[in-house]
């Protein structure tokens, strides 16, 4: 086993959780063993083997990979290397307290993403939302406690920062439907939006484009997702999605190839990068 296998880049511990999980399946495939066979020497159900090697447990727990190293011959310094992953996997990211407000695991993605592409066409992107939008989307969802919507605010405005980190700040390219800026009917919100969106799109490390209603009926029109790309080569890219109804990832190579042309066939319908600052700032005009 390479030492470098089980290192995992950044600092999420949700990206180190799946780095763990992604190599104690190959460990278990090494061995030849299937998960019925793991189980049953284990002794332990298939849920919690399944929980381990789809990355869903909320924290990894060091005696869990104990066994399944004892199992898999894994010893000395790669096992110590392991639990070592294990103990960073098992830290608490940021977002973590704000258990009720992010109801998966994307902030800690995000967190340990390099680029991000995402296309949405109801609302402003969440990594570019300001104070007052972010008000005002969370009254529309029922919210009325100021307790409550302070604390939805403020786990929006950490999200965020990722965008402004002073060493290697993420790189982010959102491509946003012109109805989600229209349908902002508040003049202030759409003022401080617009502006934000601005300023935000004049950084090295953000671009914007917009679909134009008035240019009609764009390909690849349909669900929104965002797409994450991490600087760990060893590291899959990420589609994620959000409904109503439940969150997905996606990380098989043709669902991956399928998203990326979805987004630059996106990005060809859109106004340019330059374009799109000029009719931000006529909008606010």
């Amino acid at each position: 086993m390479d030492m470098a296998d089980i290192r995992a880049s950044g600092y999420s511990p949700t990206i180190k959780k799946r780095a763990l999980s992604r190599k104690l399946v190959d460990l278990r495939k090494q061995c030849g063993l299937t998960t019925a066979q793991v189980c049953r020497q284990l002794n332990w159900s298939h849920t919690k083997l399944n929980y381990i090697e789809k990355g869903k447990w909320v924290e990894p727990n060091s005696d869990a990979v104990a066994d399944l190293c004892e199992l898999y011959g894994v010893e000395g310094s790669d096992r110590e290397a392991l639990i070592k992953l294990t103990r960073e996997a098992r830290q608490r990211g940021w977002w973590r307290k704000y258990n009720d407000v992010f109801v998966s695991e994307l902030p800690g993605f995000e967190a340990g993403a390099c680029h991000i592409r995402t296309f949405e066409n109801t609302v402003i992107p969440g990594l570019l939302q300001v104070p007052s939008y972010v008000e005002l989307i969370t009254r529309a969802n029922g919210y009325q406690d100021e307790a409550e919507i302070t604390r939805r605010v403020d786990a929006r405005l950490e999200r965020q920062k990722i965008l402004t980190h002073e060493r290697r700040p993420c790189r982010l390219h959102a491509v946003i439907d012109e109805n989600a800026i229209l349908r902002i009917n508040n003049v202030q919100v759409r003022s401080e939006q617009l502006q934000h969106l601005i300023q935000t799109s004049e950084r090295r490390n953000i671009e914007l484009q917009v679909l134009r209603m008035a240019d009609g009926v764009y390909p690849e029109a349909g669900e929104v997702f965002t797409y994450l790309t991490f600087p760990d080569a060893a590291e899959r890219d990420i589609v994620y999605l959000e409904t109503s109804v439940d969150n997905r990832l996606l990380e098989e190579n043709d669902e991956l190839a399928r998203y990326m042309v979805r987004f630059d066939r996106l990005c060809a319908a859109a106004l340019d990068a330059a374009t799109t600052h000029a009719y931000l700032t006529e909008q606010l005009e």
